[in-house]
């Protein structure tokens, strides 16, 4: 069941919800390093190795900077 976001103790003030908007925006840069974050947990979670990640993470790195085509 997901919670109602105006049924917290918080939801007394009329600025809370517009508080929590502002600061739920993220940056390009936040949400570039969110993925590489998310990619590498997977990789890991998965069972790689730390050294099999880097190497993954880097050609993962030059497929989106396209120096490298599949």
């Amino acid at each position: 069941m997901i919670a109602d976001p105006n049924s917290g103790p918080t939801a007394t003030t009329t600025d809370a919800p517009q508080a929590l908007e502002a600061e739920g925006v993220l940056t390009q840069t936040e949400l570039y390093q969110l993925t590489l974050y998310k990619w590498r947990y997977s990789l890991e979670a998965y069972g790689f190795e730390n050294h099999e990640v880097k190497d993954l993470m880097f050609l993962k790195w030059l497929h989106a900077s396209r120096r490298v085509q599949p």
